[in-house]
């Protein structure tokens, strides 16, 4: 089964609706290698994002794998992995707001996206876009909302809307596409190969602004 679970940074939050079933789950410290990942990062802002990200990630182990304690390791390109080789996971944060995506079916790629418009969507395209194009492909995916009040976390199922195109859906089609095969955007231009050998479920999300996810597994 694939969870994924989103937070926000800012006061904007999904309110919680009375048919939901809310997993409520006590909040651990987070292990030492994770905390000073956290901090080796210079701006407030991405320190925020990272320990929401990884409060998140542990949330949802213990939640829905019943996993306490699992040790996170880091491969020399810097992409974190459980030591539990039967768990997988990615995590992305933009803008404020963070995912974090775990898996037992296999490894899987996730972006979340704050919208990009305008000429730096412009930019963005010239430079890394030029035949890709997302699948269209969808698959069961479980969202949660995390809401985080002191010591407690709150998931609660949501629904994301489904994509309505655009460049952001594109861009973060690509980002969950590379981080599936461990690539990054230097090999832009094997961007249709890798697409073609995987699924990409997207969606859209309003968290004070619009975000696209999208979530990629082989095939």
């Amino acid at each position: 089964m694939i969870y994924t679970v989103i937070a926000s940074l800012g006061k904007n939050r999904i309110k919680e609706k009375r048919d939901c079933r809310v997993i409520r789950q006590p909040l651990r410290l987070l292990p030492v290698e994770i905390r000073e990942y956290v901090d080796s990062a210079k701006n407030p802002t991405a320190r925020a994002e990272r320990e929401l990200a990884y409060t998140t990630l542990l949330c949802g182990l213990k939640a829905f794998f019943n996993l306490d304690g699992v040790k996170i390791l880091r491969s020399p390109d810097g992409k974190p992995y459980p030591a539990d080789g039967n768990i997988h996971f990615s995590l992305s944060h933009s803008n404020g707001a963070t995912l974090a995506c775990i898996s037992d079916e296999g490894e899987v790629g996730a972006d979340l996206q704050a919208e990009i418009d305008g000429e730096r969507a412009e930019r963005l395209k010239e430079r890394f876009f030029t035949d890709f194009a997302p699948t269209g492909d969808s698959f069961e995916v479980n969202y949660y909302f995390c809401h985080i009040d002191g010591g407690e976390a709150a998931l609660e199922k949501i629904c994301p809307a489904p994509s309505d195109g655009g460049f952001t859906e594109k861009w973060s089609c690509a980002e969950s596409v590379m981080k599936l095969h461990g690539r990054g955007f230097a090999d832009a231009s094997a961007l249709p190969r890798l697409a073609a050998e995987c699924k990409t479920e997207i969606r859209k999300i309003r968290l004070g602004g619009d975000y696209y996810l999208a979530i990629s597994k082989y095939r």
